[in-house]
């Protein structure tokens, strides 16, 4: 089972705390009509949900679905976070192939890559998903979730102004950070995906390098060499990845770019030309009204 957020709603958490339990403790029985999330430190829990019994030790987080009891099966002792929220959350699919999870993940990066980072599309286009269980190694991980979750107890037991919004930013940041753990281990996992994960790194190593150096002058030999590899097979990976060649997502990122910098009404159309990595005005409005369908002056006349 897996469960995909509902990004025109905002998760309302009802009640969030962490357990540390006494020797020979057993998960009390109940129903409840909210998702409610576990995050295991140490020891063991030993919970049941509608017949199906789960054992999770640390780093194991398990998600409790709305409308099923649940109870403890077993005795134990266990340090633990959980967090109860609004069953409109999100959407749940049953997606029982490995295969269609990884295509539905892979559809979802090329979304991401898609978007226009200036509009609602993010949230529309670009979706999170995370599975019902997941078993995190991920050190780093486990103690920024730690770290969230800190933040997000400290303003519930505070429960001063807004204390409710904030914990509320503080789970949907947890569930991003389980739905990138998740997709990126969907791929690791998988026998025989060498190769695509090798892909997929190197796309990410280029998409960083592109997003911070764009404001150079680039070429495919400099970016080749940086990138220690081919510059045709990088650009062939490049796109399968991402849907782009590498010049096509580089000219992207610098339209994006002056896009932010035409909005803060600071910047002179040349001077904004030269910061993003374009050689003059004239080749900037060019690039610009071909991306955008307007020029840099009409673009700023868009009501906002």
């Amino acid at each position: 089972m897996y469960f995909c957020l509902q990004t025109d709603n905002l998760p309302k958490v009802s009640y969030m705390s962490r357990n540390i339990t006494p020797n020979h403790w057993t998960h009390l029985s109940r129903v409840t009509d909210e998702y409610v999330l576990y995050i295991v430190n140490s020891g063991t829990l030993f919970i049941k949900e509608n017949d199906c019994k789960h054992e999770l030790h640390t780093g194991d987080i398990l998600l409790l679905e709305p409308g099923y009891p649940h109870e403890g099966y077993k005795e134990s002792a266990c340090d633990y976070y959980y967090i109860h929220f609004s069953k409109n959350t999100f959407t749940t699919f049953d997606c029982s192939k490995l295969d269609t999870i990884e295509s539905i993940l892979l559809k979802n990066k090329r979304l991401f890559y898609n978007c226009d980072p200036l509009s609602y599309e993010p949230y529309t286009q670009s979706k999170l998903f995370i599975p019902k269980d997941l078993y995190i190694t991920d050190k780093a991980v486990l103690n920024q979730i730690d770290q969230y979750m800190q933040e997000a107890l400290f303003a519930f037991n505070q429960q001063n102004e807004h204390f409710k919004l904030i914990c509320s930013c503080k789970l949907i940041e947890i569930l991003t950070l389980l739905s990138t753990y998740f997709s990126e281990k969907i791929f690791r996992d998988t026998n025989n995906r060498n190769t695509i994960v090798k892909q997929m790194d190197k796309t990410q190593e280029l998409l960083t390098y592109l997003r911070n150096s764009y404001a150079e002058k680039l070429t495919g030999d400099s970016i080749a060499s940086h990138m220690n590899m081919n510059f045709d097979y990088l650009n062939r990976i490049f796109k399968k990845q991402t849907g782009f060649t590498i010049f096509s997502y580089l000219n992207t990122i610098r339209i994006n770019k002056a896009k932010e910098l035409l909005l803060t009404g600071t910047m002179k159309s040349y001077e904004i030309a030269r910061c993003v990595g374009f050689h003059d005005e004239y080749h900037f409005s060019k690039a610009f009204k071909k991306s955008v369908g307007l020029t840099p002056t009409q673009f700023l006349q868009l009501p906002r």
